[in-house]
């Protein structure tokens, strides 16, 4: 049965700007990396774009298209797209129902457990020039989680769990196309060559076994880490106070002993009456 995508949502926020996708010609083969922050997302679209251009010596973040990010000036995303040749990567946070859809293109998203991310992000924020001090993801880890748990975004680009929680849910509506791909990043972590060979099954690459080891090496945490100038999204921008400390670590429940259970209740409460036990479950702990 063919898949028809409901009327497209608008998501505008600090970030965020959809309507920036009307200036773009899309093309059959172009890949979509759509997933929240803090889950992936640069791991994934490196190797996505390695996979695209059949090799590793490349610097992705060259590469790969950020359409909707208002910062970024739309005349110059155009014409970079517009330039590239072959098979290409765009990246964004938007949740699946908030992007173009079209059958000859390939989706991808990626959730962890929420609390990762929260962590996550809190290493992101603090490494970021232009976040202050105060602010409520930089406090103590209980602090942190009570905020990103409990908040109700002002707009879409206030991370929080209910932010993440709508990206969630736009992936998992159902009728579902064949053509988008969830992923855990758990479970990336844990078979990272069999994650790379099922995402170049799924955007057409090929599984060429020669290419999937070095894409699965240069994609490592240890390669990416040690190669910001390639791998750290604008990293000659002045963004980061350090460009290499944007591969903060790549582990998950970092967080274990440092949250109280009374903390932890919060976060629960807030998942139990959102989702079902079985997408709880999954995203937590992935398929392990």
């Amino acid at each position: 049965m063919t898949y028809t995508p409901p009327p497209r949502k608008p998501y505008k926020g600090l970030i965020t700007d959809t309507d920036r996708w009307n200036a773009i010609d899309l093309r059959a083969g172009d890949v979509f990396v759509c997933t929240p922050p803090k889950c992936g997302t640069t791991w994934t679209t490196s190797i996505v774009t390695m996979l695209c251009a059949g090799r590793t010596d490349i610097a992705p973040q060259e590469l790969i298209h950020w359409i909707d990010a208002s910062f970024m000036p739309l005349d110059g995303v155009v014409e970079g797209l517009s330039a590239q040749k072959g098979q290409r990567c765009i990246k964004t946070h938007t949740p699946f129902d908030g992007i173009p859809w079209r059958q000859n293109a390939h989706y991808i998203t990626v959730y962890r457990h929420p609390v990762d991310m929260m962590l996550s992000l809190r290493k992101h924020l603090a490494n970021e020039v232009s976040t202050s001090s105060d602010h409520p993801y930089l406090q103590d880890p209980d602090t942190a989680l009570k905020e990103f748990a409990t908040k109700q975004p002002e707009n879409y680009d206030d991370d929080s769990l209910a932010s993440f929680l709508t990206h969630y849910r736009a992936s998992i509506q159902t009728p579902q196309p064949d053509n988008l791909l969830i992923l855990h990043y758990a479970d990336m972590l844990a078979h990272p060559r069999k994650t790379i060979e099922q995402i170049a099954k799924h955007i057409g690459s090929g599984v060429d076994g020669a290419l999937l080891d070095a894409v699965t090496e240069a994609t490592s945490f240890s390669n990416m880490k040690a190669n910001p100038d390639r791998f750290t999204p604008y990293a000659d921008k002045g963004y980061w106070h350090n460009p290499q400390a944007f591969f903060h670590s790549g582990g998950t429940r970092k967080w274990e002993g440092q949250i109280s259970e009374d903390t932890f209740e919060i976060y629960r409460a807030q998942m139990a009456a959102a989702l079902p036990a079985e997408n709880i479950q999954w995203l937590e702990n992935g398929a392990a």
